[in-house]
C-alpha cells in the first residue's frame, strides 16, 4: 500500500481505465492500407483502360494508313512514270525509275496478299520498323522532290505526310503488326472462302452442262 506522506510522483503509475461508460475502439487499419494501395491499382486499371481502348481504335486507324499510304505511293508513280515518258536525263530516268519501284513495293506492302507479304516481310523487313520506314519515305520524297516540278512537289508532300503518319502510328501501337497480321489473316480467310465458293459454282455449272 502507498504511503500517503510519499509525494505523487513517487508512487507506482497504474494504467488509468477508462470512465465509466466508454468502450474502447479498435481502429480497423485494413481501409488505410486499401487507401494507401488505391493510387497504385488505379492506375493499372487506367492504363488497362487506355489499352483497350488502343485495341479497339487500332483497325480503323491501319485502314486509314493503308489507304493513305496507297494514295501517296500511287500518286509517286503516276508522277514518276510520266516523268520517265518525257525523256528526261540520265540521272532523272533512274531516280524516277527507283521511285516507281518503291511506290509498287508499299502498294504490295498495303494489298495485304499473303504471298507478297511473306515475301515483302522477308526482304524488306525495315518496313515494319517505325525508324526504318520513315527514312525509306523521306529518300522517296526527297526523291520525288528532285523533279522539280509541281507535280513532284505534290508528290513530296504526300509521301512526307505518309512519313510522319506512319511513325506516328507505329509508335503510338506497339501491337500495329500482331493487329495487322490479325487483319490480314481475316482477309486471306475471305479471300479464299470467296475463291472456293467461285470454284464450286463453276464445277456445278460444268456438271449441269
Amino acid at each position: 500500500m502507498a504511503d500517503p506522506n510519499t509525494p505523487s510522483w513517487l508512487s507506482p503509475e497504474t494504467p488509468a481505465s477508462p470512465p465509466t461508460g466508454m468502450v474502447p475502439v479498435e481502429i480497423d487499419s485494413s481501409g488505410v492500407n486499401a487507401a494507401a494501395a488505391s493510387p497504385s491499382t488505379n492506375a493499372a486499371e487506367a492504363s488497362a483502360v487506355g489499352d483497350a481502348a488502343d485495341e479497339a481504335d487500332l483497325p480503323g486507324v491501319i485502314l486509314m494508313m493503308r489507304l493513305a499510304n496507297m494514295a501517296a505511293a500511287g500518286v509517286l508513280i503516276a508522277v514518276s512514270i510520266w516523268l520517265m515518258t518525257t525523256i528526261p536525263s540520265i540521272s532523272a530516268f533512274v531516280l524516277a525509275f527507283y521511285a516507281t519501284c518503291g511506290g509498287i513495293l508499299i502498294c504490295c506492302l498495303e494489298t495485304q496478299l499473303k504471298f507478297l507479304r511473306v515475301v515483302i516481310a522477308v526482304n524488306f523487313g525495315f518496313l515494319f520498323h517505325s525508324v526504318w520506314r520513315f527514312f525509306f519515305y523521306f529518300l522517296l520524297a526527297s526523291v520525288a522532290w528532285s523533279y522539280d516540278h509541281l507535280f513532284g512537289k505534290i508528290a513530296a508532300g504526300g509521301m512526307g505526310a505518309a512519313a510522319v503518319f506512319n511513325t506516328y502510328v507505329l509508335c503510338r501501337y506497339p501491337s500495329y503488326r500482331k493487329m495487322r497480321d490479325k487483319i490480314a489473316e481475316e482477309e486471306d480467310k475471305r479471300i479464299e472462302a470467296r475463291i472456293s465458293k467461285e470454284v464450286r459454282r463453276q464445277a456445278a455449272s460444268h456438271l449441269t452442262k
